[in-house]
């Protein structure tokens, strides 16, 4: 029992994390921030796979998908798999389904599939 309590404080603290981002996202756009640019676009000239997502998230809490979609259109389906294993976390203890679903979705198999997709978007997207 001690460990799912330490379990859900780290899960808790994390969400904590995630809202009070999500709120200094929604309150002041991170091109008004003194947020370091990309060091791998400073060297390279490339986009990263994560380049323009924070804007992304900035234009997502408010309600400009077309923006985002500009930025970074992985960022989307990364947020969507994210609050999938997020939800899946929380209620994989009350159900085998869930459970299941976990590892299916966190397993290796997953893990190297999205490894490749980041891989395949990183160089993708500088062609585009």
């Amino acid at each position: 029992m001690l460990a799912t309590s330490r379990h859900n404080k780290a899960l808790l603290a994390l969400l904590c994390c995630m809202l009070v981002g999500g709120v200094v996202l929604y309150l002041y756009s991170p091109e008004s921030l003194q947020i370091p640019r990309c060091p791998f676009l400073q060297l390279t000239g490339w986009q990263c796979p994560g380049c323009g997502s924070l804007r992304g998230i900035h234009a997502l809490l408010h309600g400009d998908l077309g923006r985002v979609l500009q930025l970074n259109v992985m960022l989307i389906p990364a947020l969507l798999y994210l609050a999938l294993l997020v939800l899946l976390e929380l209620t994989r203890p009350q159900s085998m389904r869930a459970e299941r679903l976990y590892h299916r979705f966190s397993g290796r198999t997953a893990s190297w599939i999205i490894f490749a997709l980041i891989i395949v978007w990183g160089v993708g997207r500088n062609f585009l």
